[in-house]
């Protein structure tokens, strides 16, 4: 007789929280299989025996211990069915061992992150991304541990000669499988995953980009253009907005009020790194708000 239970062990870490843990009970003795989570207890549901609503990931990881108790059910079934004695210890050391653990689903992990934090549009450019990863290797689903250097370099053949994508495109295409593997390790804790970048491998190169800026003469004319429409006009504010103020990202600008001016100074905090700066207000800018 055998029976598996989610459970949230006891002994917590250094940040206060506690693993999640599936129970099996063999013959009456009992192991442990961590599933990689770690929550708060009050995020734990004794009596379903599941991550409660008031956890942001609940459903990732219901969905997770949900696939982990499958898999040693399975394991269990094929125990009982054979006619050579498995211990508990057995099927724990078998389901430990796979090497399935899959990419994409690591990657579903990941587009939802980038949704709770409201990044709509790199959700799309990911899923895209994504995509035209799996329709270059012909599979649903991919194991953690056949990345390698071979595949990488066909990949990037593959962007550049049948895609026809510049290089930094073909760059910002393995930073995203990069960027999965590295949750897979640091997040998941799962240990056999064929790491395929740095230093030997494959390494990421970032062309130089030619910037070339407009001339004082071509400033001019956007500052006395006329007869624009409404929203050609909030357009052309926003942009001198952005380019007397030292170059500020566009969608910094549009998130300005009133109260980020004081003491003829500008005080915001920067969208992409949150960091507080403070510019003096030039008086070209003055025109444009």
């Amino acid at each position: 007789m055998s029976s598996i239970k989610a459970v949230l062990r006891k002994k917590a870490n250094s940040q206060k929280l506690y693993p999640i843990a599936l129970r099996i009970i063999k013959d009456r003795k009992a192991t442990f299989i961590y599933i990689g989570q770690y929550i708060k207890q009050i995020d734990w549901d004794n009596k379903n025996c599941a991550v409660k609503k008031s956890h942001p990931d609940f459903l990732y990881i219901n969905q997770l211990i949900l696939n982990k108790k499958s898999e040693v059910n399975k394991k269990l079934i094929d125990a009982e069915m054979e006619i050579n004695y498995q211990s508990v210890t057995a099927i724990k050391s078998k389901v430990l061992n796979k090497k399935n653990e899959d990419f994409f689903l690591i990657s579903n992990y990941y587009l939802n992150q980038l949704k709770k934090r409201k990044q709509f549009h790199q959700v799309d450019i990911e899923k895209q991304r994504l995509q035209v990863f799996k329709n270059f290797i012909k599979k649903d689903t991919f194991s953690l541990g056949d990345f390698d250097l071979r595949l990488m370099k066909g990949f990037e053949n593959h962007l550049s000669t049948k895609r026809k994508l510049a290089k930094r495109t073909i760059a910002n295409y393995m930073i995203t499988i990069r960027t999965i593997l590295n949750i897979a390790i640091s997040d998941f804790s799962i240990k056999n995953v064929s790491y395929p970048f740095g230093r030997g491998k494959y390494q990421i190169r970032f062309p130089e980009s030619v910037k070339i800026g407009l001339t004082i003469e071509e400033i001019k004319i956007l500052e006395n253009i006329k007869d624009l429409t409404m929203a050609q006009q909030y357009a052309l504010n926003a942009w001198l907005l952005s380019f007397y103020f030292a170059g500020i990202r566009v969608s910094d600008v549009l998130f300005l009020k009133w109260k980020d001016f004081l003491d003829n100074r500008l005080h915001y905090r920067m969208g992409k790194n949150k960091k507080l700066v403070s510019l003096k207000i030039p008086n070209k800018s003055k025109g444009y708000s």
